[in-house]
């Protein structure tokens, strides 16, 4: 674990409850095997992973491309599933799914061939992580490449079954809690919202 600490720049796993540590961990190039993820959350609370999710998901969303509006509405359905979840687990005392759950979106936001990345310039073609196409969208953003993202084989996380933990209750204060403006377009070719006509790109600014 000492090998991990220092790969992770981290004195000891109570720095786990940062989430500059806990985005080093998603973000960490290597592969982390499942019983390394679970040590390295052992002195994390559920309520805190929770909410370092919860921010950590807030965040990577809005680096999303402004055209990619169908991955920023999959990250927000999951962003509101997942915190769900871990409300219902945390009542029924389930930390190991709660940790299992988080290090499943690891593998996924990790995986080297979600998303198909054009670097515009030349027109290559490249697959990347979805982690790695963020990172080059925030280039892109200040300037340092151009950049077009396909991210239609990048939604394949299942998170249906999140939806049977959540009471009717719970559900009507999420969606009230998460509320985003930026999806209530009716047309992500023709933006609309509340009847006021959008430039392209207004709506994820």
């Amino acid at each position: 674990m000492e090998n991990w600490l220092k790969k992770l720049e981290m004195d000891s796993l109570a720095d786990m409850t940062y989430l500059d540590a806990f985005c080093a961990v998603m973000e960490l190039d290597d592969p982390v095997p499942e019983d390394v993820f679970f040590r390295l959350f052992s002195e994390v609370t559920e309520e805190e992973i929770r909410e370092m999710m919860d921010q950590y998901l807030e965040e990577i969303m809005s680096g999303i491309s402004d055209d990619c509006i169908e991955f920023y509405s999959y990250l927000s359905s999951y962003r509101r599933s997942f915190k769900g979840l871990v409300n219902y687990l945390i009542r029924e005392e389930r930390r190991d799914r709660v940790v299992g759950e988080l290090f499943r979106f690891r593998e996924w936001y990790r995986d080297p061939e979600s998303v198909l990345c054009t670097d515009l310039k030349d027109e290559r073609e490249f697959a990347a992580s979805i982690c790695e196409s963020l990172i080059l969208g925030r280039m892109e953003k200040l300037a340092e490449g151009n950049y077009r993202f396909d991210y239609s084989g990048a939604m394949g996380l299942d998170f249906d079954e999140y939806e049977e933990y959540i009471d009717d209750e719970e559900k009507d204060y999420l969606d009230m809690e998460d509320d985003d403006p930026r999806l209530t377009l009716i047309d992500p070719e023709n933006p609309v919202i509340d009847g006021e006509d959008y430039e392209k790109g207004d709506y994820l600014q």
